[in-house]
C-alpha cells in the first residue's frame, strides 16, 4: 500500500509541475507607428502579460537587421504581471516597411513573433513637421517668430526653441547676431542625427533701454562659417511694460483708454497702392491719457495717432494704413500701444486684409 502511495505522490507531482508553466499573452502582435519623418527614430511598445503559474522570462529578442533596436523586461515577469518588449526603428530609408522580432522565452524554443509597421516620408504631414513646421536647410524649428510679451523691468523670461536635425551629422546649435539683451544655451550641445533638441533663448529686460516693443533678427547657424539672409533668419520680439505705483486713490484717478475694437480687416488691395481705416481711441477716465508708444510689429505697416496725450472725455483717431508693395512679413500684421492706463499698459491690434 505504502508503495502505491509512492507511486500516486510522483504521479501527482509531475502532473503540477507540466501544469505549473508560464504562459505570454501580448496585447498586440502587430504595431501600425504610422507615418515617420525621415531620420526621426520611432518606437513601438509591446505589452507583455504572463497569465501562467510560473515565471515568464524573456531570454532574448532578435531584430531582423540593424536598423531596429530592442529591448525588453530583463526580470522575471512572476504570474498575472506585465513586461514589455520595445522596438525602436532608426527611420534611415524612405518607404514603408514592416520590422519583425523573434522573441525567445523560458517556455520553449520557439519564438513569438512581433511586427512593426509604418512608412517614412519626407511629407508635410506628418506629426513630427506639424511640430516643426518650420525649415532651415535640415534643421525643422518650432518657430522663426520669438516673442517675449508682457515684460517687466528685472524679468529674465526664458523661451525654449525646439530643433529638429534632419541631416546625417551631428549639428552643433548655435546662434548669430545676438543683441547683448539676448543670451543663448544649447540643450544638448550635439543635435545627433533624427534627435530632437533645445535652443534656451533668455531675455535680460535690464538691457533694454525703451518702453514698449524691441525688435532684432538673430540667424541659426547651420555649418561652419555660414552667413546670415533670410533663410535662417530668427524674428524677436520683446514688450517692456511700464512701472506702476498704483494706490488706491490713484487708481481711481487714473485714465481708462477704451478702442472702438482691437482688430481691424482693410481692404481689399486690388489694384490699389494702399489700403486705410481708423479705430478711436477714448478716454473715459479721470485724468489725461498718455500714449508713450506707438509701435509696429510689421513692416509695411503705417499708424498714426493725432496726439499722444489725450484728455479725460475725448477721443482720438488711430490711423491705419497697409502698403501693397510689402509683401513678406512673419507673424500676425500688429500695432502695439503702451499707455499710462494701469489697466491697459499694453494695448494690440490686429490688422488683417480682405482678399
Amino acid at each position: 500500500m505504502k508503495y502505491i502511495y509512492t507511486i500516486i505522490a510522483i504521479v501527482l507531482s509531475t502532473v503540477m509541475t507540466a501544469m505549473a508553466q508560464p504562459q505570454i499573452v501580448f496585447d498586440q502582435t502587430t504595431q501600425e507607428v504610422g507615418s515617420l519623418l525621415w531620420h526621426v527614430p520611432q518606437t513601438a511598445v509591446f505589452k507583455v502579460t504572463n497569465k501562467g503559474t510560473k515565471d515568464l522570462i524573456i531570454r532574448n529578442v532578435r531584430t531582423d537587421c540593424g536598423c531596429t533596436n530592442a529591448e525588453w523586461t530583463t526580470t522575471p515577469i512572476g504570474p498575472g504581471s506585465t513586461g514589455y518588449v520595445k522596438a525602436t526603428y532608426d527611420a534611415e530609408m524612405l518607404g514603408h516597411f514592416n520590422k519583425s522580432l523573434a522573441v525567445y522565452t523560458n517556455l520553449d524554443d520557439q519564438p513569438h513573433y512581433l511586427s512593426m509597421v509604418g512608412v517614412v516620408s519626407m511629407g508635410k504631414n506628418t506629426t513630427e513637421t506639424a511640430e516643426y513646421p518650420y525649415k532651415v536647410g535640415d534643421f525643422y524649428l518650432s518657430t522663426d517668430d520669438v516673442e517675449f510679451d508682457d515684460v517687466n523691468k528685472g524679468d529674465r523670461p526664458t523661451v525654449v526653441l525646439s530643433v529638429l536635425n534632419s541631416s546625417k551629422r551631428s549639428f552643433r546649435p548655435e546662434l548669430m547676431h545676438l543683441p547683448s539683451y539676448l543670451t543663448a544655451q544649447a540643450d544638448p550641445q550635439v543635435i545627433r542625427p533624427g534627435r530632437v533638441g533645445r535652443i534656451l533663448l533668455t531675455l535680460d529686460s535690464r538691457e533694454l533701454h525703451s518702453m514698449g516693443l524691441t525688435q532684432t533678427s538673430i540667424y541659426l547657424s547651420r555649418f561652419m562659417g555660414d552667413r546670415v539672409s533670410k533663410d535662417n533668419e530668427i524674428n524677436v520680439s520683446a514688450t517692456l511694460l511700464p512701472d506702476f505705483l498704483d494706490t488706491p486713490t490713484q487708481h481711481a484717478l487714473a485714465p481708462v483708454a477704451v478702442l472702438d475694437s482691437t482688430h481691424i480687416t482693410l481692404g481689399p488691395m486690388g489694384k490699389k497702392k494702399k489700403v486705410s481705416g481708423q479705430i478711436m481711441l477714448r478716454n473715459t477716465g479721470k485724468t489725461p491719457l498718455i500714449i508713450s508708444a506707438l509701435q509696429v510689429y510689421n513692416p509695411g505697416i503705417g499708424v498714426s495717432l493725432g496726439k499722444r496725450s489725450i484728455a479725460p472725455g475725448e477721443a482720438e483717431k488711430l490711423k491705419i494704413t497697409i502698403n501693397a508693395n510689402n509683401t513678406f512679413f512673419k507673424g500676425r500684421r500688429r500695432i502695439l500701444l503702451i499707455t499710462n492706463d494701469p489697466e491697459h499698459s499694453k494695448i494690440v491690434v490686429d490688422v488683417t486684409i480682405k482678399k
